[in-house]
């Protein structure tokens, strides 16, 4: 109970210190329909835009409601999860309404998921990545790589991080599908060894930006 009251405290504090966004804004948010664009791993109630590949997962396609936001985050529930969703390391490269407007969209997008072959859903559905998938698969299955290590999907590689320390890279050749995996990618043939991080590896982990209150 303690620690419950302690994460909410915590939790009610890191909002409190956000750049404000305009009632007019949250109000245009809470009244569309929306859902998850891809799966979101979250620890605890919080995510960000690293998207790391571990913690709980938020499958795609999941029907959100806004229940408020600021001008980095927003707060949403779907179903029995109430979330926290900051936009924390790509802000030199898009906007924060950018970015929540490519997470949650008003389109399910298991429409297009019911098109894709029986093994390409399964790995989506285990949030995983393998040789063949197109970038849209990919991003339903990974989620977007994060922006400040890699720009824009019309690149060929794209950085995305398993936890805070480690990276791994999706390539994909000329034909647009994955043609090449490197680093610890959840892969449904190979197993994933995590290599215990030394305390310089941090130094390597993308940095939250520092503000001012």
């Amino acid at each position: 109970m303690r620690r419950t009251i302690a994460t909410i405290l915590l939790m009610a504090g890191i909002i409190a210190c956000r750049p404000t966004a305009s009632p007019e804004a949250v109000r245009e948010w809470q009244s569309r329909t929306l859902f998850t664009c891809c799966n979101i791993h979250y620890e605890g109630q919080s995510a960000n835009d690293a998207n790391y590949a571990v913690g709980s997962t938020l499958p795609f396609g999941s029907p959100v409601t806004i229940v408020t936001m600021t001008g980095d985050s927003m707060t949403f529930t779907s179903g029995s999860t109430h979330l926290t969703l900051v936009h924390s390391y790509g802000t030199s490269q898009e906007s924060s309404q950018q970015y929540f407007s490519k997470i949650l969209v008003p389109t399910d997008p298991h429409t297009r998921f019911a098109a894709f072959p029986k093994d390409v859903q399964s790995a989506i559905t285990d949030a995983r990545v393998e040789k063949g998938m197109t970038k849209e698969q990919v991003i339903m299955s990974l989620g977007y790589p994060p922006t400040h290590r890699t720009a824009n999907t019309d690149l060929n590689t794209w950085v995305y991080w398993y936890n805070r320390w480690i990276t791994y890279q999706v390539q994909f050749g000329a034909d647009g599908t994955v043609a090449n995996l490197s680093g610890n990618a959840p892969t449904h043939n190979e197993p994933i060894v995590i290599p215990t991080p030394v305390p310089t590896a941090a130094k390597h982990a993308p940095h939250r930006r520092s503000r001012s209150k």
